[in-house]
């Protein structure tokens, strides 16, 4: 089999997924990434001088290009975020196994499907579903609820996601003297760090709780963010740190007891909340996130909440700090959930069985809520 795999840029979150396709196709392997870095990204801390023979940068030069065209064109199976439309039609006029790799679609609501740009993307994307050789690699439960809304790749949805690294053993440094509640990304309106502050300064009103909030990133809101730690008397316990590189806050993540996400749908996934299950810490996910309701069982290996009210979210962080034992056991359940189901690894042989299982005819071999079960 002869596999490329399509995107914009190479990041961390899909890297140890390619080398596991790399891995299992030796020199039938490609991934193709069509833009140079971007500088918000390298603000981050995201590494972009990955070297690899099967690495194709399309932007580098017109005969890089040229040839992510070729294997566009000539792959057997192909998996795409991002390529021309013409190409892609092509392939499926021929028939050539192709997946779409995606988030939602109405990540700013449904009603968006009134905006003609909207409706025109979503007619393309309806016409360029409905060949048999069109799957859709589903990224998260929402995107799968979209694409059904749009009655597109009924029948040939996946479920997928984001794979960044899973450490082989878990090495946790927990401090015994009180317990860390991390949080790390841009800070965006969207991301809702502000109900994180508010949670905290809810369990402040419960009592001597020891414990420290741990903010990594930056963003539009920080000064904002910054003024309501203050606000809320949360100063002795509230840290803002810069952006760090991914190895610094997986570090991190292993120091820390409990993980926060508490965005909003414009989550489409949300790969931290991988990379904190993969260091053994207990993960506090808003439902509206579009990993969180793949990946987390509530009360087995994470907590799930709904809303944006801080008290909801806050009794959560409250039962966890007043039970550390039970926390870290939800951390350890994490890890398991990352290193059986959802590492790259896993998601890499998955994949592969189910092209053949597809090219075969025969339906996914897989159907424990894990990749490549149906969506």
């Amino acid at each position: 089999m002869r596999l490329a795999l399509f995107t914009n840029i190479p990041s961390h979150y899909q890297i140890s997924l390619t080398r596991g396709f790399a891995e299992r196709l030796p020199d039938d392997f490609a991934l193709v990434c069509w833009e140079a870095g971007m500088e918000e990204r390298a603000r981050l801390g995201w590494k972009e001088d990955y070297d690899f023979p099967w690495l194709i940068r399309a932007a580098a030069s017109a005969d890089a290009y040229d040839r992510a065209i070729d294997i566009l064109r000539t792959a057997e199976v192909v998996i795409w975020g991002y390529a021309p439309q013409a190409e892609i039609a092509a392939r499926l006029a021929s028939r050539n196994l192709t997946f779409r790799y995606t988030e939602r679609f109405f990540k700013r609501g449904r009603w968006h499907i009134l905006d003609p740009r909207v409706l025109r993307a979503a007619v393309q994307i309806y016409t360029s579903s409905q060949s048999s050789a069109h799957h859709l690699l589903a990224v998260g439960p929402y995107c799968a609820s979209d694409y059904r809304l749009l009655r597109s790749f009924l029948g040939r949805m996946w479920r997928w996601g984001y794979f960044p690294e899973v450490p082989q053993r878990l090495n946790r440094q927990e401090s015994d003297s009180e317990m860390v509640v991390l949080w790390a990304g841009r800070m965006l309106d969207w991301k809702r760090v502000n109900l994180l502050l508010r949670a905290a300064a809810w369990v402040r009103t419960q009592g001597d709780r020891r414990f420290r909030v741990r903010l990594i990133g930056y963003g539009p809101e920080e000064e904002r963010l910054r003024a309501l730690a203050t606000r809320l008397g949360l100063n002795d316990v509230c840290e803002f740190h810069p952006p760090m590189k991914p190895e610094q806050v997986w570090a991190e993540m292993e120091r820390a007891d409990i993980y926060v996400l508490p965005s909003n749908q414009q989550e489409g996934w949300g790969a931290v909340v991988n990379e904190a299950m993969a260091r053994g810490c207990c993960v506090i996910g808003s439902r509206s996130a579009g990993s969180v309701p793949w990946l987390i069982q509530d009360g087995v290996n994470g907590y799930i909440f709904d809303g944006n009210r801080a008290e909801t979210l806050g009794r959560i962080l409250l039962r966890c700090l007043e039970n550390p034992a039970r926390t870290r056991e939800m951390g350890i359940a994490a890890y398991q959930t990352m290193a059986s189901l959802w590492s790259p690894e896993v998601a890499a042989e998955r994949f592969l069985k189910l092209c053949e299982a597809i090219e075969a005819g025969k339906p996914s071999p897989f159907d424990d809520g894990g990749p490549c079960s149906p969506a």
